[in-house]
């Protein structure tokens, strides 16, 4: 009776395991799918290249990072 009783449970937790590693599956070929769709269309780009392991400045992770690209202000005038 315990032997039923621990092969129904693994066999649950198996067809559990199967079917949640499905659903991740089809989430990301999916999100792929869109992606790529979203870079024909142009609205999503790639960097050229691989991004570089450490940027210039600290080491440690911690510090503050320059920005990889220019931050364009826009000068606003406020009434006084």
């Amino acid at each position: 009776m315990f032997a039923t009783v621990l092969i129904t449970a693994f066999a649950l937790a198996s067809v559990a395991t199967v079917l949640v590693l499905a659903d991740s599956g089809l989430r990301w070929w999916s999100a792929f799918g869109l992606l790529r769709q979203r870079m024909k269309a142009g609205y999503a780009t790639a960097g050229a290249g691989q991004r570089p392991s450490v940027v210039s400045g600290s080491g440690n992770g911690f510090g503050r990072q320059p920005r990889a690209y220019p931050v364009i202000r826009k000068v606003t005038l406020r009434a006084a």
